[in-house]
């Protein structure tokens, strides 16, 4: 054959499949360019709806009732999809496009979750007065987007006299037990905590010791700015002692004045109320004549007697026990499968210091997240599997990643899905996680940070913050007191339209308050939060124990667990009745 009929045979051959081959490539490359541009932008967009409800429910004094949280969060779904829009007008023209391929939103909140997704919402009513009626008609045609019912994280489990119940878990170490456990229906809410460590409990003075350290009343005392005429836009600043009664922040008008107020619409609200100002005058017995808070005894107390009481009913349940949630009323067994964390023939509510509720690596606590991921994936991948929308993409639920969950888990936070966008031969299937570290929801260990002074200047730190530690050793630091992350974010004061100010509430005295740049910079080297909270750490540094309980760093420990109690404690819960154990 001559070389020219090869060269022909090359050209016919070659040249088509090195232009098909090309077409290829780049039509891979504009796909992951597309992918990563949509990655972007819905991380971009998940990170402005989290910022949005953070906005709203710090600077939302009744930002943990139901009705207000509802509108913070569809605050938070508008953000999303204005901030979703604006990057993506080449794919759709309004919000009502976007909706297509966004199948699901998952709101997680301390004691259970929202879904935004499509629903079948249409109703008519016959007949009127005693005689109407409703009547629901889905005919799978008219859907539309909203949140779906509140989802609490639950699980049933059944007894050993053959009952069953229902334990309400958070993402903390609170729970609710309700059913029959033989001796008719009840319903108990509280803290878990090993009851052991809690001795010396003297209800007179409001102490006791808990794993070796002292808890006893508090004197807490924030900035607050109020507007004294809306007109002019005068204002007044002031520090003012606080307690909480029945999780509302009460102030003192004045130490030892005796009128309290509630902070609203940054006004001072008077209060008339003789059964509040009655609690909050005997608070004062514990001080020298100011308001004193006792919720970090009431926390440990109250969870001591809970745990107790659980222990004794409940201490034998295992994750066997485990009712499935597709039948409701076949246990799992020794199906060990059935949930992410397998423990096994481990008691679950039985604590003691081998089960510790205070520390995330706990029996307790694995089970817990295991049910948590449980009822969020069940209830994911059936919402996201039937999303109704005007595309024919076949919606599915994406993997999340381990990494993923642990945040979801752990933390008050949003996951956005985005599915069914062309990028090329393919279509664009991922989801977004964004946590939300500085709310009114939820007090994490990790959240609580501790107030030093040096030279008048006050600093927060990690509780395991290495100059923290060496500071207090050497006697160059002074702990005043711990508080929760939303205490040391700017508040804002909207006094008109076009007047605004600002103040941070613990920068007391006139002193600067600023986070610890170790703590910004090099946390890796602070110790673990489990470790304060247990109170024994290796310090590898020093090829040494270092133990919180010492006299040099106790007043450390002792302040971080005083106020995580009381963090906690104060918190709102819904759905939550410390009511008596009797």
């Amino acid at each position: 054959m001559k070389l020219q009929h090869l060269a022909v045979i090359f050209v016919i051959i070659i040249v088509p499949i090195s232009l098909v081959m090309a077409s290829y490539i780049q039509n891979q490359i504009d796909a992951i360019a597309m992918q990563t541009d949509y990655d972007r932008t819905l991380i971009s967009a998940t990170y402005d709806a989290v910022k949005a409800f953070q906005l709203n429910t710090v600077n939302n004094k009744y930002s943990n009732i139901s009705d207000s949280k509802i509108r913070d969060i569809e605050a938070s779904v508008n953000t999303f999809y204005n901030s979703l829009i604006s990057s993506m007008l080449e794919y759709a023209i309004s919000i009502d496009d976007l909706q297509a391929y966004v199948p699901a939103m998952l709101f997680t909140l301390y004691d259970g979750y929202y879904i935004y997704s499509s629903y079948d919402n249409v109703y008519s009513t016959t007949g009127t007065g005693e005689d109407e009626k409703v009547n629901i008609k889905l005919d799978g045609k008219n859907f539309q987007n909203g949140l779906k019912p509140y989802v609490y994280y639950s699980a049933k489990y059944r007894l050993r006299n053959g009952n069953i119940i229902v334990v309400n878990y958070t993402l903390d170490n609170a729970i609710t037990v309700y059913g029959d456990l033989g001796s008719g229906y009840i319903t108990k809410s509280g803290y878990l905590i090993n009851p052991d460590y809690v001795q010396n409990v003297n209800e007179g003075a409001k102490t006791l010791t808990y794993d070796g350290v002292t808890i006893k009343p508090e004197a807490l005392k924030e900035k607050l700015i109020t507007i004294d005429d809306q007109g002019t836009g005068s204002t007044s600043e002031g520090e003012y002692y606080y307690i909480y009664y029945n999780s509302q922040k009460i102030y003192e008008d004045g130490n030892g004045s005796g009128r309290y107020f509630i902070y609203n619409d940054y006004t001072k609200a008077y209060i008339n109320d003789p059964e509040i100002i009655e609690y909050a005058n005997s608070t004062k017995a514990y001080g020298s004549g100011t308001v004193m808070s006792t919720s970090a005894f009431d926390y440990y107390n109250e969870a001591k007697e809970f745990s107790i009481w659980v222990r004794d009913n409940l201490g034998n349940i295992t994750q066997a026990d485990t009712i499935r949630s597709e039948d409701g009323i076949t246990p799992i067994g020794s199906d060990n499968t059935y949930l992410s964390e397998d423990t096994g023939n481990e008691s679950i509510f039985y604590t003691d210091e081998n089960n510790d509720p205070m520390l995330a690596g706990s029996i307790f606590n694995s089970h817990r997240l295991a049910v948590i991921r449980k009822s969020i994936e069940t209830n994911l991948m059936t919402v996201i599997s039937n999303y109704h929308s005007t595309t024919l993409y076949d919606y599915a639920m994406p993997v999340i990643k381990d990494e993923d969950w642990y945040k979801i888990l752990n933390n008050v936070s949003l996951v956005t899905f985005m599915q069914g966008t062309s990028i090329g031969y393919r279509y664009y299937n991922n989801y977004a996680v964004i946590t939300n570290n500085i709310n009114k929801e939820l007090a994490k260990p990790e959240s609580v940070y501790v107030i030093t002074e040096k030279d008048g200047y006050r600093e927060y730190h990690q509780p395991g913050c290495k100059e923290l530690i060496d500071g207090v050793k050497n006697g160059s630091l002074t702990v005043i007191g711990a508080y929760s992350a939303a205490s040391f974010q700017r508040q804002t004061v909207e006094i008109n339209e076009s007047s605004s100010q600002y103040y941070y509430p613990q920068a007391l005295g006139g002193k600067m308050l600023t986070g610890c740049y170790n703590c910004i910079v090099d946390a890796t080297g602070d110790y673990d939060i489990n470790d304060i909270i247990d109170g024994t750490i290796e310090d590898y540094e020093n090829n040494q124990n270092v133990i919180y309980n010492s006299n040099d760093i106790r007043q450390i420990r002792q302040t971080y667990l005083t106020a995580l109690a009381r963090e906690r404690y104060d918190l709102y819960k819904s759905n939550f009745d410390l009511s008596d154990l009797g």
